[in-house]
C-alpha cells in the first residue's frame, strides 16, 4: 500500500469513529459514580475492601473540622491538648451580665497562675458564653475543669452578702475576741484577715457603738451571682487649691485654681461556692485612699496689680491595697478585713478653730462580712428583701456617699420561682445610698 492510499483509508475512519472516544466516557462515568456507602456492601467484599473503595475524602474533611482542630498556622506544642467545655448553663444564670463568661477565665487564671499560660509555649485560653476552650497540657486542663465545674455544677446560683464597712477610732476591740479570731490571710501594708463566729462579730460591733468615734459607713444586704464580682464604694469629695489659673487677660488674672480628690473606700469581692456548697472561695480586693491634710505652701504669681505672693496646698495622702484569694471560707462565719490604720479616713480634716488640734489622727477601716446561700436568706427571712439602713451621716458629721456596684445591673430576684437557679439579682440598697455606674 501507497502512501497516498493510507492516508484516504485513514480519513474514512475518522469519519465513522464517533467524536467521544471510549476511554473519555469511561472516565467521566467513574467520576461521576455516586459514592458507595461502606455499610451496604455485596456479601462477599471484605471489610478491608471496602474501606479501600470508600471515598477517603470525608475522613479528611472532619479532620480540618474548624471546631476540632486548631487554626491555620497553629502550631502544636507536644503533649498538649485540646478541650471544650459547655458554660451555657451557668451565662444562663448571669444573663444579664455583659461578660458572664469572664468570671470563668479570673477564676482559672486564680487556679493555674498565670505562667502556665503566658510561658515560652503556645497556650489557649477563650470563652464565649456557650463555650469555654483551653489548649494547654493535661495536668492544666484538668485544673480548668475542676473550676468550670464549680460554675457550672454548683448546688446554688445565686449567693446573699451582708457587707459592713466600719470607721474605728480604736483598736481594742481585740482585747476580748482575739483568741477567737482565726488567721486567714493579710497584705502588704499590715492588713488582716480573720474569720469569726457570728455571736463573736456582734459583740465586737456592740462594744464599737458605745465608743464616740465610731462609725458605720456601709450596711447592707445585696445579692450576687456565684463566681461574679461585686463592687462596693464609698468616698468623700475633698476639694483644694491644688493651683493657679488665669482667669482675665488683666495682670490680676490669676486666682487660685479649684482641685478635687476622692477619700474612699472599695471593696470588690468574687465568692466562688465549693462542691458542697458549705464554704465558699473569694478573691478580696480591698483599696483605701485617705487625705491626711492639706499643706498651706505660699507662692509668687505674675501678677500687675495687687499682691503676687498667694497660697496653695499640698496634700498629704494615703493609700493602702489588698488584693488575696480567700480559701474556703466557711457559710455561717464572718469574715473580717482590717483595712489598716488610716488618719480620719472619710471624716473632716480640719481641727479646732483652724488649726491641727483636734482633727482625726488614726481610724481603723474594718470590713465585716457574712455570706450564704441566697434561698436560706429568703427562706429564714419569710422571702422578703432584706435591707439594712446605714446610720445617719449627718449625724456623725460626714457627708461621706456610698455606692454598690456590680459587673453588670441585674434583674431583681423573681419571687414565683423556688429554684435558685435563675438571671441573677439586683443588690438591694437602702435610701442612703446611691448607686453609680462603673
Amino acid at each position: 500500500m501507497d502512501r497516498r492510499t493510507a492516508l484516504k483509508l485513514t480519513s474514512l475512519l475518522g469519519g465513522l469513529v464517533p467524536s467521544k472516544l471510549l476511554a473519555q466516557e469511561g472516565t467521566k462515568a467513574a467520576r461521576s459514580r455516586p459514592k458507595e456507602d461502606v455499610g451496604f456492601r455485596p456479601a462477599g467484599s471484605t471489610a478491608k475492601a471496602a474501606e479501600s473503595e470508600a471515598d477517603p475524602q470525608p475522613a479528611r474533611e472532619s479532620a480540618m473540622d474548624p471546631d476540632a482542630q486548631p487554626p491555620a498556622g497553629f502550631v502544636n506544642e507536644p503533649g498538649f491538648q485540646w478541650r471544650r467545655f459547655p458554660i451555657g448553663r451557668y451565662t444562663q444564670a448571669a444573663a444579664d451580665q455583659k461578660t458572664p463568661q469572664k468570671a470563668i477565665i479570673d477564676w482559672v487564671f486564680r487556679r493555674t497562675g498565670t505562667a502556665d499560660w503566658h510561658g515560652d509555649k503556645t497556650a489557649v485560653l477563650t470563652a464565649s458564653k456557650t463555650e469555654l476552650r483551653a489548649y494547654n497540657s493535661p495536668e492544666v486542663l484538668d485544673q480548668v475543669e475542676s473550676v468550670v465545674e464549680r460554675f457550672t455544677d454548683s448546688m446554688e446560683d445565686v449567693l446573699s452578702l451582708h457587707i459592713q464597712v466600719v470607721a474605728a477610732v480604736d483598736t481594742r476591740w481585740r482585747h476580748t475576741v482575739y483568741w477567737r479570731l482565726k488567721p486567714v490571710g493579710g497584705g502588704p501594708q499590715g492588713q488582716q484577715i480573720w474569720t469569726l463566729r457570728l455571736d463573736d462579730a456582734a459583740l465586737v460591733l456592740a462594744q464599737m457603738q458605745n465608743q464616740q468615734g465610731f462609725r458605720r459607713l456601709v450596711d447592707q444586704t445585696v445579692e450576687v451571682v456565684n463566681g461574679q464580682t461585686l463592687t462596693v464604694r464609698t468616698f468623700e469629695p475633698r476639694t483644694y487649691s491644688g493651683g493657679i489659673q488665669r482667669e482675665s487677660a488683666a495682670g490680676t488674672g490669676y486666682q487660685p485654681r479649684a482641685d478635687k480628690l476622692e477619700e474612699s473606700i472599695i471593696l470588690r469581692l468574687s465568692p466562688l461556692l465549693s462542691y458542697e456548697g458549705d464554704s465558699v472561695d473569694a478573691a478580696a480586693e480591698l483599696s483605701v485612699n485617705s487625705v491626711q491634710a492639706f499643706q498651706r505652701t505660699k507662692i509668687i504669681a505674675p501678677r500687675e496689680v495687687g499682691p503676687s505672693e498667694m497660697s496653695i496646698d499640698v496634700p498629704i495622702a494615703y493609700q493602702t491595697r489588698l488584693d488575696q484569694t480567700i480559701k474556703g471560707w466557711p457559710l455561717g462565719q464572718t469574715l473580717l478585713i482590717s483595712g489598716g490604720i488610716h488618719p480620719g479616713v472619710i471624716d473632716k480634716k480640719g481641727g479646732w478653730l483652724g488649726t491641727p488640734l483636734g482633727a482625726p489622727t488614726s481610724t481603723e477601716v474594718l470590713v465585716f462580712l457574712d455570706i450564704e446561700v441566697a434561698s436560706r436568706a429568703r427562706g429564714r427571712d419569710g422571702g422578703a428583701e432584706i435591707a439594712r439602713k446605714p446610720e445617719d451621716a449627718s449625724r456623725e458629721g460626714t457627708r461621706s456617699s456610698a455606692a454598690i456596684e456590680e459587673a453588670e445591673p441585674e434583674p431583681e430576684p423573681e419571687p414565683s420561682r423556688t429554684r435558685a437557679r435563675k438571671p441573677g439579682g439586683r443588690a438591694v440598697r437602702g435610701p442612703d445610698i446611691d448607686s453609680e455606674d462603673p
